[in-house]
């Protein structure tokens, strides 16, 4: 099982647009995916034995219940990218984030990785609207990751609608996001 990364941002009611500079660093990524991942020139990446969870942000929000419980999540690395509303448009500090997963993707821990880019939404809207968004978005994610240098190849975005929410409650905010997952050949 893969580690899920929270953020700080995430579980807070803080806006993203209110942030200075990107969410995760680089590093970040590569250590989320790189460390369960085992990975060889020419091979398909396999994950790795033992694989455990990591909670990124402030001692309080990683011991709070929301934080363990967002931690115990399989889901992939919430990528913090935001969008104006009903648009497939990428923030200013969407491409921030981007650029730092962009610069792991062609790091030697996961040059070999592929990845799908999932987009979700939250309840708001009908069915078909928000599965057209969220592959939207997906596919806007892809787009600006390929004009960064990373092979289309590698990439897969696929878009989920409201049908894979991360709480219950199925308006929140959290359900609105873009999830990288390893794929595995």
């Amino acid at each position: 099982m893969f580690r899920t990364l929270i953020a700080a941002a995430v579980v807070s009611a803080v806006p993203m647009l209110a942030q200075a500079g990107p969410a995760y660093s680089a590093k970040d990524i590569e250590n989320f995916f790189g460390e369960g991942l085992k990975c060889e020139p020419g091979k398909p990446c396999l994950p790795k034995a033992n694989s455990r969870a990591v909670c990124i942000g402030t001692a309080s929000t990683c011991n709070s219940a929301a934080g363990k419980a967002a931690t115990q999540d399989p889901g992939g690395f919430d990528m913090l990218i935001t969008f104006e509303l009903g648009s497939d448009r990428l923030s200013p500090t969407a491409k921030e984030n981007l650029s730092e997963f962009a610069k792991a993707l062609q790091g030697t821990a996961l040059s070999e990785a592929q990845f799908n880019i999932d987009g979700h939404t939250d309840a708001r809207g009908g069915d078909i609207f928000n599965l057209d968004l969220s592959n939207r978005r997906a596919a806007s994610v892809v787009r600006y990751l390929e004009g960064l240098g990373i092979s289309r190849d590698r990439l897969k975005a696929s878009g989920f609608g409201e049908a894979k929410p991360r709480v219950n409650d199925p308006f929140a905010s959290i359900n609105r996001r873009v999830e990288a997952r390893l794929r595995i050949r």
